[in-house]
């Protein structure tokens, strides 16, 4: 009998998932043991994928806005959601596995004329900050209500935004939007402010869902697999560009 699981993820999230070159917009693939997607790539994707067809799997993944691939899992309608930041309100509707996939850290970016003086994220009360819609900055901005923070789609989006004055500086994830600049050719373009807080990021189902535990009890074993046999290294060598020291923590 076939084992599968049901996952989903979004794209834009260099070099975590992100779309090939060129590749046809698939909204939904069947990925059996030793298949890689057609559409997307990336240091999260390939760690989740060789975990679970390493037990076995044939993965359903689903590509949606992050939101809503939040909103499927959160409901139960599909399995798995990749890769996702702990935070204390996700605990009441997700759990979590036990092995990361990736690792971020928090950060503001700002024009290189900012005059602004960084004394932690209290520099930031009453201006207006560009967050990616639906991403986890951790508790330390989650209780911060005196920023002002402007929801944006995509990566360059909110760079594109900050370039021009709409707002006043974006908080990203230093790995991710560094591989994103340095792709657009812009990383000289903008000025990074002191890491401010940082997570691992993880596979999660929904709490109620009757066989998570096991599916995450599933990949946690996959995951370890996959280091003791090898393609974990050979994975984190083909992302060495990436600051693997960050990604593989």
């Amino acid at each position: 009998m076939e084992k599968r699981v049901t996952v989903a993820t979004s794209t834009h999230n260099p070099p975590f998932n992100f779309d090939k070159p060129n590749a046809k917009l698939l909204l939904q693939e069947i990925l059996p043991p030793g298949q890689d997607s057609e559409r997307l790539q990336g240091y999260s994707l390939d760690i989740l994928r060789e975990s679970f067809h390493e037990m076995g799997y044939t993965i359903e993944l689903h590509v949606y806005p992050w939101p809503r691939a939040f909103d499927e899992v959160k409901k139960g309608n599909l399995d798995i959601l990749f890769p996702t930041g702990f935070n204390e309100e996700r605990t009441q509707f997700f759990q979590y596995s036990h092995e990361p996939i990736n690792h971020v850290e928090f950060l503001i970016y700002v024009k290189p004329s900012s005059t602004l003086v960084w004394n932690g994220l209290d520099s930031l009360d009453g201006l207006l900050i560009g967050v990616l819609r639906g991403w986890n900055y951790g508790p330390k901005w989650q209780t911060r209500d005196r920023i002002v923070k402007y929801e944006i789609n995509e990566i360059l989006q909110g760079f594109y935004m900050l370039d021009h004055g709409h707002v006043d500086g974006l908080a990203g994830y230093k790995l991710n939007f560094d591989y994103a600049l340095k792709q657009a050719n812009k990383k000289q373009r903008f000025k990074q402010l002191p890491v401010f807080d940082s997570t691992d990021e993880y596979a999660v189902t929904a709490k109620n869902h009757p066989h998570g535990k096991q599916l995450l009890t599933d990949f946690d074993e996959g995951k370890r697999r996959i280091i003791e046999n090898g393609t974990f290294l050979r994975i984190t060598n083909k992302w060495q560009g990436t600051e693997e020291a960050h990604i593989r923590k």
